[in-house]
């Protein structure tokens, strides 16, 4: 199981890319890498789950793990919670704005595409049926296995680096 720290290092990555283009990588990077953590809130080890355990466990007890937190909708989900957390705070704090949705959605999505490398992989689109061609995206799975700091070190870093180059950009 990939951990928060790889997620939250992606969702920086990511997050920054979109800060970048609604004129805050800063925010994007912060926003981002918060909003990856959150597809975990459905576990109650997590990062996220430990700080809202009753949250957490009611949630996996109802629906499982990399069920309904990890899904498009979720992240949509994220994404508007942000937008209207960044509206209100707009004058409150520096690059706040509506527009943390963009790196909210970003870093949540993130979290998804990395789950999806994994062999167990993750229904990003579900409960939808998805038709024909588009069938393959149902349950994306990948060849990864996680679980040590061997494996994960080098990608925690290297989205982590990369983060802070776009931010330097």
């Amino acid at each position: 199981m990939l951990t928060g720290r790889t997620h939250a290092a992606a969702g920086a990555f990511f997050g920054a890319l979109a800060g970048h283009a609604v004129g805050s990588p800063e925010a994007g990077l912060a926003v981002g890498a918060l909003a990856a953590l959150l597809p975990d809130i459905d576990a109650p080890g997590s990062i996220v789950g430990r700080r809202v355990r009753l949250v957490s466990v009611l949630l996996e007890a109802l629906a499982g793990h990399r069920t309904v937190c990890h899904t498009v909708w979720f992240c949509l989900l994220v994404a508007a919670g942000f937008a209207a957390l960044g509206s209100w705070a707009t004058g409150l704090l520096k690059g706040a704005s509506a527009l943390w949705g963009l790196p909210a959605f970003a870093g949540a999505l993130s979290h998804l595409l990395l789950d999806a490398a994994t062999k167990s992989g993750v229904e990003p689109f579900a409960p939808l049926p998805l038709p024909g061609k588009l069938a393959y995206l149902a349950h994306p799975r990948g060849p990864l296995v996680t679980g040590t700091w061997w494996q994960e070190m080098p990608v925690m870093v290297g989205f982590a680096a990369l983060a802070l180059t776009v931010v330097k950009l």
